[in-house]
């Protein structure tokens, strides 16, 4: 599982930029895209943070950003991703659990291998809907689904 997810946010990291990419070249600077994407980002990080136990972070996973300040963050997110898991433990991997609070204060335990999925499904949401609002504006959609990092990136 540890080379899955291990590929699994390389694709994350390559799809972010993608989307990054079209909205800087077509200079969008829609407010609810930004929102999304900024969105995006801060729950990736927030994920993060939660599963390194980090005591007291917290974050505002609605404030918005601009594309600049976008593409920086999900630059640090990929790397501290790639990091975080490559120093996890391949043979205990799949039983890792995080004990976590929500933004409620409700107290919840997971699998890290769950809380990750969760983080990569969480950011194909989001991304679709960014494609959705950029295809309103006539903005090509961007080619950013898992088979294209596949095809690119031949593997």
């Amino acid at each position: 599982m540890k080379k899955y997810f291990q590929k699994q946010f390389a694709y994350n990291k390559w799809a972010n930029e993608k989307l990054v990419e079209q909205i800087m070249h077509n200079k969008i600077k829609d407010e609810k895209i930004l929102n999304l994407f900024s969105h995006l980002v801060s729950v990736e990080e927030m994920w993060l943070e939660r599963l390194k136990q980090t005591p007291d972070y917290l974050i505002d996973v609605w404030e918005t950003f601009s594309i600049q300040e976008i593409e920086v963050l999900s630059n640090n997110n990929a790397k501290n991703w790639h990091n975080f898991i490559k120093r996890q433990n391949k043979n205990n991997f799949n039983n890792l659990l995080c004990n976590y609070e929500n933004s409620d204060g409700e107290k919840f335990t997971n699998l890290f291998i769950d809380i990750m999925q969760h983080v990569i499904t969480h950011s194909i949401y989001h991304r679709g809907q960014i494609n959705f609002l950029l295809s309103t504006k006539k903005v090509n959609l961007t080619k950013d689904k898992y088979i294209f990092y596949l095809r690119e990136n031949n593997l």
